[in-house]
């Protein structure tokens, strides 16, 4: 009767059972959440307010180098920079001369007032929003320090109790901006999580010529004067340095969202007429974070400031079920704050240009110098070669099969070779080439071996010999240090995984049942590591890291965490220890930190992402790695819908033509996860390489190992772009002539004025 009984209600105990798990693990979560909440004193209570920032106070000279001087105002904690080249003056407040403060109700007059705004989170509703509020307006408190070059401020948000000091000071010809740690006081029950920094510095109205610049993919423009053209809901961009500030696998693998919001470099820059400066984070930048506000959000101010981040925060589902009949069971969200403030100062520097080099061109350029002395950018031993073909070779991949995968072998080592011979004794003299998908079940990111269908060890040894012998061919064997699977050789999931801040994987399973993880940033080191024993022997054979240079994210891994900052050391160290051994280093995409290492970047973006606020795309990665380390964009020839207009776009950017291609035929690559290589075949395109090949190497060798000094749109169609050694280069992508500066530019076509002409 009891086994009658249990098998009527099996559903019913199967559904409860599932449903006490998720109670007991929700509450688990919880209180796992909870345990890592900071110590908070409810009994604090608001001092009188002892300032008011909305007062006219009176600016002071206080600091003063050859270039710059500094003015503090002590009633509003504010500055002004001079730039005594030029005789302009920066307001980090905006005044009546730039807005009318009779549209402003109260809230939005003192946040206009405000030289930071904060946001912070009340520790006893951790699922409350978070509150953001302006010191124009909340702060309440007001100590000035006078220091060696500048002041040290401390502005006092009384209400929720949160004490932020920020020091301005000059050296040489830049404003410095420090935020530091020890500095931050919380005294209630709310812990600051962001600091936006200086706002307003240099916000414009639109009358004013000029424009916002900002590292949306290559770079971005958003210009005052085309205010009038853009949709009636501007919303504002948010860009996080180096990485999406929300991680996890779903978000990585969708490229287009998840590189939208990723700044590569920690920058912004602002031109006003003839006046422009240009920021950095130098401290802290990996938890960074970038706002552009362009006129119509509200005010009709164009303005950009950094987002400096305090603490590390997380909004997760503890858990959640389905009941049935569209009912769910959820043990609701968790929002985790971290418990302590991240241990780092925060450094922002603002350079401050004029003239002719008011502009991105001369911020890239600004920006260049300051990395190459600094130690973050160096030149490639081949930046200053011969012109260069760049190649990405797809090996194999797999095709999904009844019972088995099929494995589909598209270019194996002795193919490699046959290619590269062909291309050398066509005039090919230098190749940066990436080999893709080389090792034995690849589609499991597996680190190491050779597959056997294309040549196995004997084969990549054969390549390496050629490669010995012939050093104008850098070849890099693929590496993903980033992805690997359940079914990943040797991995522990406790141990090689990464975690989100609740403890949970960061996983993402597809219809089969495999599950994909991003890895934790020690045990790529170590993979990285036994990969560099295994290829003791192949001495010529580089490696390209396919997202090194994309992805980097905290791992709360309990059994070896890691910070954002400190992850990307561990990336750093991965690079270093690649190097050290002797080989060529190429890295997929273009985040900063990787430029100090790099041979050759790869997969380049060619164009900002079109949000509703830009107006042009520019190339301002390239301009300021242009002449130190080769580089490739991302339009592959062989995929683009017009070749011609390819061609344009690689020559504008300063890339080295590329092809994306297979020695076998693109049709065994049907319903494979390359089934958008649809037109790949070495054969088909090979005159066409070799062709576009030569016609670069005739034309523009002259600008190989030059770094791009300046980008200029002449009109819709027509582009100038010029090098340190004075080539310039017209590039006109319309259907008609175009001229410009006394020169002729034929329709779809290009100009090359101090070198080899087309």
């Amino acid at each position: 009767m009891v086994k009658q009984f249990l098998k009527e209600r099996l559903g019913t105990i199967i559904f409860l059972l599932i449903v006490a798990i998720a109670v007991v693990w929700g509450f688990l979560k919880i209180n796992q959440a909870r345990q890592n909440a900071i110590t908070y004193n409810e009994g604090y209570e608001a001092p009188e307010a002892s300032a008011d920032l909305l007062q006219e106070g009176r600016y002071v000279s206080i600091a003063k180098t050859d270039s710059l001087e500094l003015f503090y105002n002590e009633t509003k904690g504010a500055i002004q920079v001079k730039d005594l080249k030029s005789g302009y003056l920066w307001k980090s407040l905006v005044d009546d001369e730039v807005y009318d403060f009779g549209s402003l109700n109260k809230y939005w007059t003192g946040h206009v007032q405000s030289t930071l705004v904060i946001t912070y989170n009340n520790l006893k509703k951790r699922d409350a929003v978070p509150t953001t509020v302006s010191a124009g307006a909340e702060c309440k408190s007001l100590k000035t320090e006078y220091i060696p070059n500048g002041v040290a401020v401390e502005y006092g948000f009384t209400t929720p109790g949160i004490y932020v000091t920020i020091e301005y000071t000059l050296e040489d010809d830049q404003l410095v901006v420090r935020l530091p740690v020890d500095k931050i006081r919380e005294e209630s029950l709310y812990a600051l999580t962001t600091v936006e920094l200086l706002p307003y510095l240099g916000a414009s109205d639109d009358n004013v010529d000029g424009y916002l610049f900002y590292p949306d993919g290559s770079g971005a423009i958003t210009t005052y004067e085309k205010v009038n053209t853009r949709p009636s809901n501007v919303l504002v961009s948010f860009y996080y340095a180096y990485t999406h500030r929300t991680v996890n696998t779903g978000i990585v693998w969708d490229r287009d969202s998840y590189d939208q919001y990723v700044m590569s470099m920690p920058i912004y820059g602002i031109k006003n007429g003839n006046h422009a400066l240009f920021a950095t984070v130098s401290e802290g930048e990996e938890n960074s974070g970038l706002a552009v506000y362009a006129s119509g959000n509200v005010l009709n101010l164009n303005r950009a400031g950094f987002q400096l981040y305090t603490r590390n925060i997380f909004n997760t589902q503890a858990n959640s079920i389905s009941a049935g009949a569209g009912v769910t069971n959820s043990a609701g969200t968790i929002q985790r704050v971290d418990k302590q403030l991240i241990p780092e100062d925060k450094e922002v520097r603002y350079f401050f240009l004029s003239g002719d080099q008011a502009n991105y061109s001369g911020m890239a350029n600004v920006y260049r110098n300051y990395l190459m002395e600094e130690g973050l950018l160096k030149a490639a031993d081949n930046a200053g070669s011969d012109m260069q073909l760049a190649l990405q070779l797809l090996m194999g991949t797999t095709k999904d099969g009844m019972v088995f995968d099929e494995y589909i072998a598209m270019t194996d080592f002795d193919q490699v070779q046959e290619i590269l011979e062909r291309l050398s004794a066509a005039g090919v003299t230098g190749t940066q080439l990436v080999l893709q998908a080389w090792q034995k079940n690849y589609d499991n990111f597996e680190y190491w071996g050779p597959a056997s269908q294309l040549g196995g060890s004997g084969g990549l040894k054969n390549l390496n010999k050629y490669l010995e012998a012939n050093p104008g061919v850098n070849a890099y064997l693929g590496v993903d240090s980033t992805n690997v699977t359940s079914k990943t050789s040797g991995l522990k999931e406790d141990e090689d995984v990464a975690y989100n801040g609740l403890n949970v994987e960061i996983a993402a399973s597809d219809m089969d049942g495999m599950d994909y993880y991003l890895l934790n940033p020690g045990a790529s080191f170590k993979r990285n590591a036994r990969l560099l024993d295994k290829l003791a022997g192949y001495s010529s054979a580089g490696i390209a890291y396919e997202t090194a240079g994309r992805y980097v994210y905290p791992d709360y891994n309990i059994n070896d965490p890691y910070t954002k900052p400190q992850a990307v050391d561990k990336i750093r160290e991965m690079l270093l220890a690649s190097e050290e051994t002797g080989r060529s280093i190429a890295v997929g995409g273009a985040n900063q930190y990787t430029y100090s290492y790099a041979d050759y970047l790869y997969n380049l973006r060619a164009e900002s992402y079109g949000l509703n606020i830009s107006d042009y795309s520019v190339p301002f990665i390239q301009m300021v790695v242009s002449g130190l380390i080769p580089y490739s964009t991302e339009g592959a020839g062989n995929l683009a819908y017009d070749l011609q207009t390819q061609k344009l776009k690689w020559i504008e950017f300063g890339s080295l033509p590329y092809f994306y291609l297979t020695y076998e035929s693109a049709l065994k690559l049907r319903n494979t996860d390359y089934d958008t290589l649809f037109s790949s075949t070495y054969m088909d395109w090979e005159s066409t390489v070799i062709d576009t090949y030569l016609e670069f190497k005739q034309n523009l060798s002259g600008v190989c190992g030059q770094q791009m000094v300046s980008h200029d749109i002449l009109s819709e169609d027509l582009i100038r772009v010029q090098y340190a050694n004075g080539i310039k280069v017209y590039i006109n992508y319309g259907n008609v002539e175009a001229s410009a500066d006394g020169v002729k530019v034929p329709a779809k076509n290009y100009l090359v004025v101090g070198g080899g002409e087309r």
